[in-house]
């Protein structure tokens, strides 16, 4: 069975004012819904399931409607997502992902939220609604986002004189900032560098740049920084362009250059590059804002640390973002559908999202509360100001059906490239026909 924990939200007076109030989309008089048949929302992390707790406490008191939050661990919420779509017994709301979302919808038992909604729409960062736009619909309120960043290790960098906001690569190029960087940060149990007379890249005791199979932290954005993309507008993998297989293969030979760990190493174990960050080890790790808890939590005080925009390619800095956001499930039941547009509201509008901000539970959604997330990292000792201005560009996330499916076919492949037993030219095109075959 599932591993689920149930809370039941209850009352207690606080009002919601505001343009993201109740009425944007009230049907005239409060609707009150039995207790017994409560809203059922799901979502997959205790931690916002908490700080959602007092949020809709809020909303129960404003609208009478009482929610049940059920939190599912990660890996039983999506194989538990399409046997509810099949069997129709989907929670009234569910947080989704982009990856799941076209499933979803192809279905027809979401509920589309922009005209519903109104005016709330235009209050949410683009770059997560418009992860949730399909067939000129909108079919989820975003609840937050993220974006790959670049970490570096203070006094390594500066050490090695160099400016980690300022890094660029280029596969074209004999060398660039990243090469360049990286390689002064390497150094082996002698204090060598590599290219070194003697260096002995097996007593490496610090390491350049996290050069890994990271589909959202690194492939991601370093396909696209090299003007290349993951599946193209109707949702087919292309990352096999000639693009493509520059950027994989750059990656590949940092490593085996031993500019980053041994790409047999890093495949072997995942989280090898986040664990040399942490130990101090590794000068710079591309990850995401999804990792900062692990990070402040796993450093303390032990170093300074310092958070920046990806490395830029020729294409420029292309962040991968993806959004989380609650869906709606058509009831056929008007009153029922508009308890749920009325709590879909709430966990669109400021006062639904605040909690989520406060616990540093991703970037938020609704564009106001920006500041507050930076805020509320800072009080942790953690500046994210350079991540203070969303991306125009980004690097997109799996979309459309079993795209998840293919990515995870493609990633054994793609792996083989950084072992160093194939090469990009033949490995990726491969991999780009595996993930085709497994999206079906």
């Amino acid at each position: 069975m599932p591993t689920r924990r149930q809370l039941l939200v209850s009352a207690a007076a606080l009002g919601l004012t505001g343009s993201g109030s109740l009425a944007a989309c009230s049907r005239g008089e409060p609707v009150e819904i039995d207790d017994a048949e409560a809203l059922r929302m799901r979502v997959w992390d205790d931690a916002a399931a908490s700080a959602y707790e007092d949020s809709l406490e809020a909303f129960t008191e404003e609208t009478g409607i009482a929610v049940h939050v059920e939190v599912m661990v990660w890996d039983d919420y999506w194989k538990q997502l399409p046997l509810d779509i099949a069997g129709e017994s989907l929670p009234d709301v569910l947080w989704m992902n982009t990856a799941n979302l076209a499933e979803a919808q192809e279905s027809g038992q979401l509920l589309e939220v922009g005209e519903p909604l109104g005016r709330l729409v235009s209050q949410w960062e683009d770059v997560a609604t418009d992860l949730y736009r399909l067939e000129d619909g909108i079919w989820g309120v975003p609840q937050f986002w993220d974006q790959s960043i670049l970490v570096a290790q203070d006094e390594l960098v500066a050490d090695a004189g160099g400016d980690p906001s300022a890094l660029a690569f280029d596969p074209g190029a004999s060398s660039d900032p990243l090469r360049d960087l990286a390689r002064d940060i390497t150094t082996d149990g002698e204090g060598l560098h590599p290219g070194d007379e003697d260096f002995d890249a097996a007593s490496r005791t610090v390491f350049g740049f996290g050069a890994h199979v990271d589909r959202s932290a690194v492939l991601g954005p370093f396909v696209a920084g090299h003007g290349g993309t993951w599946q193209d507008e109707d949702g087919k993998f292309v990352f096999a362009s000639e693009e493509g297989i520059g950027a994989v293969q750059y990656l590949a030979d940092l490593a085996s250059e031993h500019l980053a760990p041994a790409g047999k190493e890093t495949v072997e174990d995942a989280g090898l590059c986040q664990s040399l960050f942490l130990e101090g080890k590794l000068g710079l790790l591309q990850t995401g804002t999804y990792d900062l808890h692990a990070l402040a939590g796993g450093i303390e005080d032990a170093f300074e640390w310092s958070v920046h925009p990806v490395v830029a390619g020729p294409d420029g800095s292309r962040p991968l973002v993806h959004a989380v956001a609650a869906v709606g499930v058509d009831p056929d039941d008007d009153d029922r559908r508009t308890a749920i547009e009325k709590l879909l509201t709430w966990l669109g509008g400021i006062d639904g999202q605040r909690p989520l901000v406060e616990n540093r539970v991703g970037i938020p959604a609704h564009r106001e509360l920006h500041g507050a997330w930076q805020e509320a990292w800072a009080d942790e000792g953690v500046d994210v100001s350079a991540l203070e201005s969303v991306p125009d560009e980004v690097a997109l996330p799996e979309h459309g059906i079993r795209s998840a499916e293919g990515t995870g076919a493609a990633l054994p492949l793609i792996a083989e490239i950084f072992t160093g037993s194939s090469s990009a030219e033949d490995a990726l095109p491969k991999a780009q026909d595996e993930a085709r075959a497994a999206m079906g």
